[in-house]
């Protein structure tokens, strides 16, 4: 992925540090925060340096899920002074994003952790980056939800509308892989349909807080035993506005597309801070 990243980017034919910069020029650069946040990708950005010029000596200050505050130094970076600008984009894009989804993704955490809610993130991710950005989810203290689409059940309202066409539900009973089924419900009456097929986890899709209470009521009534009854996962519809109102006793999940879809990355910015060229040593000081 690094490889293919510095070729789109022509870092090896980058003419504006190829024409202006000596080949000799030697520089110490650091990557800051800029601003408050939850660091992810500071190993991955370390390795684009590594991956373009292996004599950069590159020395990781703070490790993924570590807190920063504005002006803490992440990273320094020492060799060539070409090798170092060509990469620094590229370092600061994987940085800069992984790290705003990882922000986010605590922030949403901290608002539910005292109701013992958990947050998932969901298959709304950019193609081919998904690893990347399900592992920045996990930074920021969040649960991954199915990774793709081999690795649970999940029937939606698409799937829901064809089965009704076709004959019904009784093939939920069939189902031959050994792994979690989870159901989505609109409303209070799918919800106590579904029950019918034993679900792992139910999904309540785009509910009111007052109707999720309802939801958690109606599924102690049927499932008394807590150990029998299903796992509870809200979606749709919530976000950093009103998400502390979904944090509700009997919740155990919530999940967010826009950990993964709609993060802003974490302002993140290299600065040289030595030059050495010919003996010569000069800094920001002189």
């Amino acid at each position: 992925m690094i490889k293919a990243a510095l070729l789109e980017d022509a870092a090896y034919q980058d003419i504006t540090t190829l024409d202006f910069i000596p080949f000799s020029a030697r520089v110490t650069a650091r990557i800051i925060a800029r601003e408050k946040g939850v660091v992810c990708g500071a190993a991955l950005a370390a390795e684009v340096f590594r991956v373009f010029d292996p004599s950069l000596s590159v020395r990781l200050l703070k490790t993924d899920g570590y807190v920063v505050r504005a002006g803490e130094t992440l990273m320094t970076v020492t060799g060539k002074a070409r090798s170092v600008l060509s990469c620094e984009r590229l370092a600061l894009n994987f940085l800069g994003y992984l790290s705003g989804i990882a922000t986010q993704t605590r922030q949403a955490c901290d608002a539910v952790r005292r109701a013992g809610v958990r947050i998932l993130d969901t298959r709304k991710t950019t193609p081919l980056m998904r690893s990347l950005e399900k592992y920045a989810v996990c930074a920021g203290g969040g649960m991954n939800h199915r990774l793709n689409l081999a690795d649970q059940y999940l029937v939606k309202d698409n799937h829901i509308l064809i089965l009704k066409s076709i004959g019904g539900f009784d093939i939920f009973a069939r189902r031959r892989k050994k792994v979690l089924f989870e159901i989505e419900v609109e409303n209070l009456s799918e919800l106590k349909k579904a029950m019918v097929y034993r679900p792992d986890i139910v999904m309540l899709d785009n509910f009111s807080p007052l109707q999720v209470r309802r939801a958690v009521a109606l599924l102690k009534k049927i499932f008394p035993d807590k150990e029998h009854r299903p796992l509870v996962e809200l979606s749709g519809g919530i976000g950093p506005q009103n998400i502390r109102g979904y944090a509700i006793k009997g919740v155990d999940f919530i999940s967010l597309g826009a950990l993964t879809h709609s993060a802003r990355a974490l302002d993140v910015s290299l600065e040289i801070v030595k030059v050495r060229f010919k003996r010569r040593l000069l800094s920001r000081e002189g």
